[in-house]
């Protein structure tokens, strides 16, 4: 399937970055969404706690409770890895909410959708170590929505061959 992606707008500059990760969508997944999730949590403990005046877990229950604490360990190393994508110039722009970093084109090894979150998050591997660590993750801007019918990480892909000199086909 080819992309297809415009030709940069005018008034674009260098210093403006492209942003490819959803500012919103990336907002609720790594900080709101854990967040409640981590206090519905502590709420249930301090719950049972409370009106037991000890926390037990019954025998037909600990599935359940393991299968909890799984879910809350992967959602926690996946928050930690989420990142907004963007680019600007010849560089590749990583940042969550407290850092950012510029990493040059050439250090990508490689753009991957992610297979069980398919058109809704894409993996990018770097060469050599960043602030961010080997790999982030990050999802598209109307990754939900476009889901079906677009590949942000052959976009990506395509951003990173050509020297961004094209904008991403969704890019509003």
């Amino acid at each position: 399937m080819a992309v297809e992606t415009p030709s940069p707008r005018a008034g674009d500059s260098e210093d403006h970055p492209v942003w490819l990760s959803g500012a919103v969508l990336t907002l609720l997944n790594k900080l709101i969404f854990p967040i409640l999730w981590l206090a519905l949590l502590v709420a249930i403990l301090l719950w049972v706690f409370l009106k037991t005046g000890r926390i037990s877990i019954a025998n037909d229950f600990r599935i359940l409770a393991a299968l909890v604490l799984i879910a809350t360990v992967f959602m926690l190393w996946l928050t930690l890895r989420l990142q907004r994508v963007g680019y600007c110039g010849r560089e590749l722009i990583v940042a969550n909410y407290w850092r950012q970093a510029r990493i040059p084109f050439e250090h990508v090894e490689a753009v991957e959708p992610v297979w069980w979150y398919r058109g809704r998050m894409v993996r990018i591997r770097f060469r050599r170590q960043t602030p961010f660590g080997y790999t982030v993750y990050y999802l598209p801007k109307w990754g939900p929505l476009r889901c079906l019918c677009a590949a942000p990480d052959e976009e990506l892909r395509t951003i990173l061959s050509t020297g961004a000199t094209t904008k991403p086909a969704y890019t509003l």
